[in-house]
């Protein structure tokens, strides 16, 4: 086999590595974290998957993780109000043994119902809600 179509060989598996890898991390964005067994699933807003990789830099006041009905909610520290927010794509809440979770879209915890969000980024939308940034959340792991 010549130099050159080693090379060439060598580029277009990289590529398709590549290209796995991608489709594999896009597929998170579209289904989220499984549902564990024996949970029952809790309402959040998420936005709409994209590839971008840029966020708003502001940061949001601390939070508690709460719910309200079916849907897991946000409560100013501050103020004890409800804060609106738009949780990234692939994101899921649900509530297990009582206990109200918030996961990433790999399924790392991101709060459970009682915790302070302190370090969560990103900026307000044109809605009004604070569109959470999903670089940079601490989880548990």
């Amino acid at each position: 086999m010549s130099r050159r179509r080693k090379a060439f060989t060598a580029i277009a598996t990289a590529g398709v590595i590549v290209l796995a890898l991608v489709a594999f991390g896009a597929a998170r964005l579209f289904a989220g974290p499984g549902l564990p067994a024996g949970a029952e699933r809790l309402h959040i807003v998420t936005a709409a998957p994209n590839l971008t990789s840029g966020c708003a830099a502001a940061l949001l006041p601390p939070v508690r993780v709460s719910t309200e009905g079916g849907s897991l909610i946000l409560v100013s520290v501050e103020t004890g109000e409800t804060v609106r927010v738009v949780w990234p794509a692939g994101f899921g809440a649900w509530r297990i043994d009582g206990r109200a979770i918030v996961a990433d879209n790999w399924g790392s915890v991101v709060g459970r119902d009682g915790d302070v969000l302190d370090t969560l980024g990103g900026g307000e939308g044109l809605d009004g809600a604070f569109q959470i940034c999903p670089y940079g959340i601490v989880t548990e792991h």
